[in-house]
């Protein structure tokens, strides 16, 4: 498995993660653990947007 299929594999997981946040964040009744999921939700979509900008970087030097 080359960089870029494993980093494909790892946005999978992390969007993975944002959806079970957000399933958390919507069925938690305590407000500060709402704003805790809420909060991982946006860790794991910049895990996302790192990664997205990683494969680019390898695209454009030509590398798999």
């Amino acid at each position: 498995m080359d960089a870029i299929e494993f980093m494909k594999l790892a946005i999978v997981d992390e969007k993975g993660a944002v959806a079970k946040y957000k399933q958390a964040a919507k069925a938690a009744k305590d407000p500060a653990a709402k704003a805790l999921f809420e909060r991982f939700v946006d860790e794991e979509q910049v895990h996302i947007d790192i990664l997205e900008g990683e494969i680019e970087k390898l695209k454009k030097a030509g590398k798999k």
